[in-house]
C-alpha cells in the first residue's frame, strides 16, 4: 500500500511540473477584445486536437497544457487564423487582422464579419456597421435576421415575443430601446434555444451588448416624438446621467400621449340546440397618458466589482376607452333582437413599483451575479354596459375589477472555467401573489374574491467546452411549483397542486471553413398566465362571458433546431411539440344556449416547422437585407365528438434597405409581406403587406437628430380572422388606426451610458403578471 501511495504521489508530481496554465487575449486590430474566439490547443508533431476554449467577453481565455511540444490555434470567421508556437504560462495579446473576400459583385468587408456564431446564438455585428446608423436600438433590431417588428412588437420569427437585455439587464419596457442610440451598440446576439441558465419559460433572448463608453460628469439626452395618423400620439423624455470616478446615477423621466382608434366586423355563429347568429360592428376609441420615473445608482469596485440598484415608477395617469358595439341577433335564421351597446371603460391604476438591486462581481476565477427584485402593482377597471334592446329587456351592466399583484424573486449564478471549460451553476426563487376580485352588483354574472399565489424554485447547471467537434453545451434546469388557489377567502384543495419538470438542453457549435453550424435541442414550458387560471367570469355582453381555467397544466414543449452561417447568408431550421398546449374554447351556459362562455382547455399535442433565409450583403453605401420563411404546425382538436384541423402554413417575407449617404444623411425601408395561415386554432384570413419609411440627419457634431418617417404608408394592415371554438365560429374583419407620420428630435450633451449590471429576478413571472 505505502509503494502504490509512494507512486501514486510520483506520478501526480511529475504530471504537475508537466502542466501549465496558458492564458492570453485575443484582440483585432482596432486593440478591441474579441469574444467567442475559438483558441484550440495543438500537437505540434502531427496537429492533432488536444483541448480547447472560446475566449470571454474580455477577449481572455485560459487553458491546460503540459509542457510538451504544443501550439495554439486562434480562428474566427473573416479574420486569418493565426498560431501560436514556444507557448509559455502568459503569453502576449494575440492580434487578429480581417480578411477581405469579395463574391461576384458583394462586396463584404469591415472591421469586423457582420456575424458570427456564439456559445448560445448567433451575433451581428453593429459597431462600425450601417446598422450602427439606424438611429435606435428598435430601430436595429427590426433589421437583424429573425427578428421582425409588427404592430410595434417585437418578435422573433417562431417564437415569438422575446426577453431582451442590455448589458444583462431585463427590458421591461420597449421605450428603453428607443432610449438606446445605434451607434453606441456593439453587437445583438439572438438566442433561440435558451440554456438551463433561463427560465424554462423563455424560448426565444435578445442580448444588445454596447460599447464601453468613458465620460465624466454630467449629461442628458433629450427626446420629443410627434406621432401622426388619425389620431395623436406624443412622446416626451429626458435621460440624464452623472458619473465621477467609481460612482454612477442615473435616471429617465418620460411622458407619453397615446391614441387608438380600432373598427371591426364581427360574425359569430353558436351551433348547439339552437343555431345562434350575431353580426356586431364596434367602433373603439382608447387614449393612455403615461408617467414614467427611473432613478438608479451603480458603484464599481474595480473592474470586476460593482454593485447598485434601480427603481422604477410607472404611472398610467388616464387610460380609457369608448366602444359603440351594435349587433343584430337570429335564432335559426330568424330575428331574435337587436341590441345597441355603449361600453365606457375606465381604469385607476395606482403606481407600478419595480426595486432591483444587484451585486456583479468575481472572487479569484469565480463570477458571482445576484439579484433581488420587488414588484408591486394594484389596477382598478371600472366598466359601464348600456345595453338597449330592440325587443327584450334592456339593462345597464356595472362592473369593478381589481388586480393587485407582487413578486419577490432572487437569483444567483456562479461562473467558473472547469477542466479547460465553463461551469456555470445557481439558483432562482420567486413568489409571486395576485388578487383578482371582480364585482357585478346587479349579479349578471356572480360577484367573486380569487386569490392566486405561486411558489417557484429552480436551481440549474450547465457546462461548455470546445471538443475535437465543436464547442458542446449541456446542461439542465428542475423546476418546482407550488400553486395555491383561494376563492372568496376560502382554500380550493382540487384546484391548488404542487409539480416539477425537469428541462435538460444540449447544443453542438462547429466551423468547417467558412460555414457555421449549430445543432440544439432543448425542452421549454409554457405556463398559462393567471388571467387564464382565474375562475372569475368577466361580462361581454348578454350573450358572450369569459373566464378562465385553474385545472389547466403547464405546456412542456420539445425543441430541436439546426442553424447555419455562411459569409452573409444565414439559414435556420426548427421543429417543436407543444405538450399540453394552451387554447382558446367555448361551452354554452348550462339551462341557456345563447350565452357562450370563453375559456381555455389543454390539447395533447400542437407540433411545428419553421424556417428562415436570410441574406445580407452591402454594396457600397447600400446596404439590404432579404428574409424568407415559412411556419407549418399540425393541430387537431377534437371538440363534442368533433374534430377540426388547423394546418394552413404560414409565408412571410421581409426586405429592408438601409443608405448611408455620408454626411449625416441615412435612409431605411421596410416592406414586410404575411400570408394567411392558421396560428393554434385561429385562421388569418387575409394576406397583409405593409411599407415604412425613414430618413435621418444628424447636425452639430452629431448632438442633435432629425428622423422623419411614414409607417403602413399604404393602409394595408388591415385583418380578417376565423376563430373556431367547438360550438362557436367566429370571423372578425378589422382596421387599425394605422398609417402614421412620424417626427423625432433628439438633443443630447456629454451622454454616456450607464454601467448599471443588475439583470434582474423572476422575469418570466413579471410577463405572466
Amino acid at each position: 500500500m505505502k509503494k502504490f501511495l509512494l507512486a501514486s504521489i510520483m506520478l501526480l508530481t511529475t504530471i504537475a511540473a508537466k502542466s501549465q496554465i496558458i492564458s492570453g487575449r485575443v484582440l483585432d486590430e482596432n486593440s478591441k477584445p474579441m469574444e467567442f474566439t475559438n483558441v484550440v490547443l495543438l500537437s505540434a508533431s502531427d496537429s492533432s486536437y488536444v483541448d480547447g476554449a472560446v475566449t470571454k467577453a474580455d477577449g481572455t481565455f485560459s487553458i491546460t497544457a503540459d509542457k510538451t511540444d504544443k501550439m495554439l490555434k486562434v480562428s474566427c470567421v473573416g479574420y486569418a487564423t493565426v498560431y501560436v508556437n514556444n507557448l509559455r504560462e502568459n503569453i502576449d495579446d494575440i492580434i487578429l487582422r480581417p480578411e477581405v473576400n469579395t463574391l461576384d459583385e458583394v462586396v463584404v468587408s469591415g472591421n469586423r464579419p457582420t456575424y458570427k456564431l456564439t456559445g448560445e446564438g448567433i451575433s451581428t455585428n453593429v459597431e462600425n456597421t450601417m446598422l450602427s446608423k439606424m438611429g435606435t436600438a428598435e430601430d436595429v433590431l427590426a433589421h437583424i435576421p429573425g427578428i421582425i417588428k409588427r404592430e410595434g412588437e417585437i418578435e422573433v420569427f417562431g417564437k415569438g415575443r422575446p426577453v431582451i437585455y442590455i448589458n444583462g439587464r431585463m427590458v421591461h419596457d420597449y421605450s428603453e430601446l428607443d432610449q438606446l442610440k445605434s451607434e453606441n451598440i456593439k453587437s445583438v446576439e439572438l438566442i433561440t434555444s435558451p440554456g438551463a441558465r433561463y427560465d424554462a419559460s423563455i424560448k426565444a433572448v435578445v442580448k444588445i451588448h454596447t460599447k464601453t463608453i468613458q465620460g465624466e460628469g454630467f449629461g442628458f439626452d433629450v427626446r420629443s416624438s410627434y406621432n401622426q395618423s388619425e389620431n395623436t400620439d406624443l412622446v416626451e423624455q429626458v435621460d440624464w446621467n452623472y458619473r465621477h470616478s467609481k460612482l454612477d446615477i442615473f435616471g429617465t423621466v418620460y411622458y407619453g400621449l397615446y391614441n387608438n382608434y380600432h373598427k371591426s366586423s364581427i360574425h359569430t355563429w353558436v351551433d348547439a340546440d339552437t343555431l345562434w347568429h350575431q353580426h356586431f360592428f364596434q367602433d373603439s376609441k382608447s387614449e393612455s397618458q403615461e408617467l414614467r420615473n427611473i432613478l438608479g445608482t451603480n458603484y464599481s469596485f474595480d473592474q470586476n466589482n460593482s454593485i447598485g440598484f434601480r427603481y422604477t415608477l410607472k404611472w398610467k395617469l388616464r387610460e380609457c376607452d369608448n366602444s359603440k358595439i351594435n349587433s343584430d341577433i337570429t335564432a335559426n335564421n330568424e330575428y331574435f333582437d337587436r341590441l345597441e351597446n355603449s361600453i365606457n371603460m375606465k381604469r385607476d391604476n395606482k403606481p407600478y413599483y419595480l426595486f432591483n438591486v444587484y451585486y456583479k462581481g468575481k472572487i479569484g476565477e469565480t463570477e458571482i451575479d445576484f439579484n433581488t427584485d420587488v414588484l408591486y402593482n394594484k389596477v382598478n377597471d371600472f366598466r359601464t354596459y348600456d345595453e338597449h334592446s330592440n325587443s327584450k329587456e334592456s339593462r345597464i351592466v356595472t362592473t369593478e375589477g381589481i388586480e393587485r399583484s407582487r413578486l419577490y424573486a432572487s437569483k444567483l449564478t456562479a461562473e467558473h472555467p472547469l477542466l479547460g471549460g465553463n461551469l456555470t451553476a445557481g439558483a432562482e426563487y420567486t413568489y409571486t401573489k395576485r388578487n383578482d376580485d371582480y364585482i357585478n352588483p346587479e349579479q349578471y354574472v356572480p360577484t367573486s374574491y380569487s386569490t392566486l399565489s405561486e411558489s417557484h424554485i429552480a436551481p440549474f447547471i450547465e457546462y461548455s467546452h470546445i471538443t475535437p467537434f465543436g464547442m458542446l453545451t449541456a446542461g439542465v434546469r428542475y423546476e418546482w411549483i407550488s400553486f395555491d388557489y383561494y376563492e372568496n377567502g376560502k382554500h380550493l384543495d382540487e384546484q391548488s397542486r404542487s409539480f416539477s419538470n425537469i428541462f435538460p438542453n444540449i447544443s453542438l457549435a462547429n466551423q468547417i471553413g467558412n460555414v457555421m453550424m449549430r445543432v440544439a435541442y432543448t425542452a421549454k414550458t409554457r405556463r398559462p398566465n393567471y388571467q387564464q387560471l382565474t375562475n372569475n367570469v368577466t361580462y361581454g355582453n348578454r350573450f358572450l362571458l369569459e373566464t378562465g381555467n385553474p385545472y389547466l397544466k403547464h405546456e412542456y414543449i420539445h425543441n430541436v433546431s439546426v442553424a447555419g452561417i455562411w459569409k452573409f447568408m444565414q439559414v435556420s431550421v426548427e421543429y417543436s411539440d407543444r405538450r399540453d398546449a394552451v387554447i382558446k374554447s367555448s361551452e354554452q351556459l348550462e339551462g341557456n344556449s345563447s350565452v357562450t362562455r370563453f375559456s381555455y382547455i389543454n390539447n395533447p399535442s400542437l407540433k411545428k416547422i419553421s424556417t428562415i433565409v436570410a441574406l445580407a450583403p452591402t454594396f457600397g453605401f447600400w446596404s439590404p437585407q432579404l428574409a424568407a420563411g415559412f411556419n407549418k404546425q399540425w393541430l387537431t382538436v377534437d371538440i363534442d365528438n368533433k374534430t377540426y384541423r388547423f394546418n394552413k402554413p404560414f409565408y412571410f417575407l421581409y426586405l429592408t434597405n438601409m443608405f448611408n449617404f455620408g454626411h449625416g444623411w441615412t435612409a431605411s425601408t421596410t416592406t414586410s409581406f404575411y400570408s394567411k395561415a392558421n396560428y393554434d386554432n385561429i385562421y388569418n384570413a387575409r394576406n397583409v403587406c405593409t411599407v415604412n419609411l425613414n430618413v435621418t440627419k444628424s447636425l452639430l457634431n452629431d448632438r442633435l437628430s432629425v428622423m422623419i418617417g411614414g409607417k403602413d404608408l399604404f393602409k394595408s394592415s388591415k385583418g380578417k380572422v376565423f376563430m373556431n371554438y367547438g360550438n362557436m365560429q367566429l370571423q372578425q374583419s378589422y382596421r387599425n388606426d394605422s398609417r402614421e407620420f412620424m417626427l423625432t428630435l433628439r438633443y443630447k450633451v456629454n451622454t454616456t451610458l450607464s454601467k448599471y449590471r443588475g439583470t434582474g429576478a423572476g422575469n418570466s413571472e413579471k410577463e405572466r403578471l
